[in-house]
C-alpha cells in the first residue's frame, strides 16, 4: 500500500470518505487482530482473566463482609462481574483515542494520513475484546439460570458503554496529547477509580457513598445492566434521551477530535511526545 498520501480530504461527500475511512480502518486492523493471537498460546484466556481476578476479589471482599450485600436480586458474582465488565470496557474506550495515535505516531507525524481510520481500527480490536468478555459473561449468566432475554438487554447495555466512552474519549485525547499531564490524569482515574464506584458498590439512599456513586462516569452504564439481568424496570424514556445525547456529542467530539489533528502533528514533529 502506497503512504505518501492516504488522506480523504479531496473526497467531496462525507459519505464517501467514512466509507474509505471506514475500509482502510479494517485492513489495518486485520494484521492486528492476526498478529495478537498467533504470538500468545493462551490466546482469549488474557481477556478473560482480568474479569475472574476483579469479581474473584470482590467476591472474597463482600464474602468477609468488607463490602455490603447489593440490594439487588441477583446472584451477587454476577453483580460484581457485569461490573468489572462494563469498567473494563469503558476505560479501554476512554483512552481509544490516546492510545491508538500514540501507537501510531511513527508514521502519523510524516504521513497524509486520517486519524478516524487509526482510531477505527483500534476500536476494531477493542470490540473484539469487549464482545469476548460479554459473551463470558451471557454464558455465565444463562449458566445460573438468568433468562436469555434480561442477558441480552443487560449486554446491550454494557456494550453501549464503549459508545458512551469513545465519546468522552474523543473530547479527552486531545488534551491529552498535548498536554502529558492529563493523561496521567485519567491514567489514575482508570487505575483506581474503581474503588469508590457502583463496579463494586450498589447506592443505597440517603447516604453520602450514593451521591458519589450516582456521579460516577460507569453509573449510567453498570447500574441500568443489572437491573436489566435482575429483571427490574429501566427508565426507558431516560435511556432513550441519555442514548441519543450520547451519539450526538459522539458526532461532535470525533469532529473535534480530528480538528485537532494539525495541533497534535505539529507537536509529535517537534518532538514534544
Amino acid at each position: 500500500m502506497q503512504t505518501d498520501n492516504v488522506d480523504f480530504d479531496d473526497i467531496a461527500s462525507p459519505i464517501r470518505q467514512a466509507r474509505h475511512c471506514v475500509a482502510l480502518a479494517y485492513q489495518l486492523f486485520r494484521p492486528q487482530l492476526k498478529a495478537k493471537f498467533s504470538r500468545s498460546f493462551l490466546g482469549y484466556f488474557w481477556i478473560i482473566f482480568p474479569i475472574v481476578v476483579l469479581t474473584g476479589a470482590a467476591y472474597g471482599a463482600h464474602q468477609s463482609g468488607i463490602v455490603f450485600a447489593p440490594d439487588i436480586d441477583l446472584p451477587f458474582f454476577i453483580f460484581y462481574m457485569i461490573g468489572v465488565v462494563a469498567w473494563l470496557n469503558f476505560g479501554e474506550a476512554l483512552m481509544l483515542g490516546v492510545r491508538s495515535i500514540e501507537a501510531s505516531r511513527s508514521f502519523i507525524a510524516r504521513v497524509r494520513f486520517p486519524m478516524l481510520s487509526i482510531v477505527l481500527s483500534q476500536l476494531f480490536a477493542m470490540l473484539v475484546d469487549g464482545l469476548i468478555r460479554l459473551l463470558f459473561v451471557a454464558l455465565i449468566s444463562l449458566f445460573l439460570g438468568i433468562g436469555p432475554l434480561r442477558v441480552m438487554f443487560s449486554c446491550a447495555i454494557i456494550l453501549f458503554g464503549t459508545v458512551f466512552g469513545v465519546m468522552l474519549g474523543a473530547f479527552i485525547a486531545p488534551f491529552a496529547l498535548l498536554v502529558e499531564d492529563v493523561k496521567r490524569v485519567f491514567q489514575l482515574f482508570l487505575s483506581f477509580g474503581l474503588l469508590i464506584s457502583p463496579v463494586f458498590f450498589q447506592p443505597r439512599p440517603g447516604t453520602t457513598l450514593e451521591t458519589v456513586l450516582y456521579f460516577h462516569p460507569i453509573a449510567p452504564i453498570a447500574l441500568p445492566a443489572r437491573k436489566a439481568m435482575a429483571g427490574s424496570s429501566v427508565n426507558v424514556p431516560f435511556s432513550i434521551m441519555f442514548a441519543l445525547i450520547v451519539l450526538g456529542l459522539l458526532v461532535v467530539g470525533l469532529r473535534f477530535f480530528i480538528k485537532a489533528k494539525p495541533l497534535i502533528v505539529e507537536r509529535m514533529l517537534l518532538g514534544g511526545r
